[in-house]
């Protein structure tokens, strides 16, 4: 009965799921790459403001920082699975990615 009270998903994100995770993870991943502040001027990666991404990613997809890392614990023990998600979210970034070049 405890574990009806739970907000959170229970075991590993369905590929669906986990696509949407990543693309989020990635972008966040991207621009605390390539932003450039006083303390990153050289355009290394600012872990504060991943963090903070990193925590509205998860509070918007309802899970939690171990869910998201068992379940990628478990599609890197799947390759065929992993490689399957990848391939279904590079289109989506390329998409991302042709957008963003065209409001340049």
């Amino acid at each position: 009965m405890a574990f009806a009270a739970c907000k959170h998903k229970v075991g590993r994100l369905s590929p669906k799921e986990m696509k949407k995770v990543l693309v989020d993870i990635h972008l966040a991943e991207s621009y605390c790459t390539i932003v450039r502040d006083s303390l990153h001027k050289d355009g290394g990666k600012n872990y504060d403001s991943l963090q903070v991404y990193y925590k509205r990613i998860f509070n918007h997809y309802k899970i939690t920082p171990q869910q998201f890392t068992e379940s990628m614990d478990w599609y890197k023990a799947h390759p065929t699975e992993l490689d399957s998600l990848y391939a279904d979210i590079q289109p989506a970034v390329n998409s991302m990615q042709q957008s963003a070049n065209k409001k340049k």
